[in-house]
């Protein structure tokens, strides 16, 4: 079995770890390159396929999850062989390890690398935005109420909007009292976002990746309390 491991900043912990991989159609579909996950009849089929270096990666299997703190493991069974990915949450990191036990895995490490670094992220940053994000909601789905928002808490309600719906382009929008925004994400790229008070209005064009947006990209952006979102797309 070729294996591959990397690991991110993680300001999380296990319980926020738990909480989005014990999702795992809605976590598997915010990993940055091609992984379709589909319910069937009870069960979760994951299609993987992306290029790297001019070669094409694919794989289907039927995944099967456990838990073991401080480790999540996704297990993907297929007619090819088995891809497994392994999820620790560490002080201050988490740590991914991508294994496959399929023909040719020793000619898959750039892959299993790719995939290692790229999952890792994903995960480390959702768990986090979770952990943050959903102990200050009421509500779920297109519409809820988030309170105590602040302008770094910006990228984390977009990560936790796009992990809840699963899509890659929508629009925010925060009602506030005195206040209101709304967020364009297009394809998981944050767009702009466009920011209205009694003092006036501003627009700001950010241009980042949903999982590498940070506080410091909505500079300007003076939201602070209770809003209302809804979720436009």
């Amino acid at each position: 079995m070729e294996s591959r491991t990397a690991e991110v900043s993680f300001g999380g912990d296990w319980k926020a770890l738990i909480e989005v991989a014990s999702r795992p159609v809605e976590l598997l579909s915010t990993f940055p390159y091609r992984v379709e996950p589909l319910d069937l009849e009870g069960k979760t089929l994951v299609r993987i396929s992306f290029r790297r270096l001019l070669t094409r990666f694919e794989f289907e299997g039927v995944l099967e999850f456990t838990f073991n703190e401080p480790h999540v493991t996704y297990i993907l069974k297929g007619w090819k062989g088995l891809i497994v990915f392994s999820f620790a949450a560490l002080e201050g990191r988490l740590v991914a390890r991508i294994s496959a036990d399929v023909s040719g895995e020793r000619m898959l490490g750039d892959k299993l690398d790719f995939m290692a670094r790229n999952s890792a992220l994903a995960v480390a940053r959702m768990a986090e935005s979770h952990g943050l994000i959903a102990p200050r909601t009421t509500g779920r789905g297109m519409g809820f109420v988030v309170r105590d928002l602040n302008r770094e808490l910006m990228p984390h309600l977009i990560r936790y909007v796009r992990f809840h719906t699963i899509k890659r382009s929508f629009r925010l929008a925060g009602e506030g009292t005195e206040d209101g925004f709304t967020v364009d994400v297009e394809n998981d790229m944050i767009r702009r976002v466009e920011y209205g008070s009694r003092s006036g209005s501003s627009i700001i064009e950010i241009g980042r990746d949903v999982l590498d947006a940070s506080g410091e990209d909505f500079e300007g952006i003076e939201a602070s309390g209770e809003y209302l979102i809804r979720v436009i797309g």
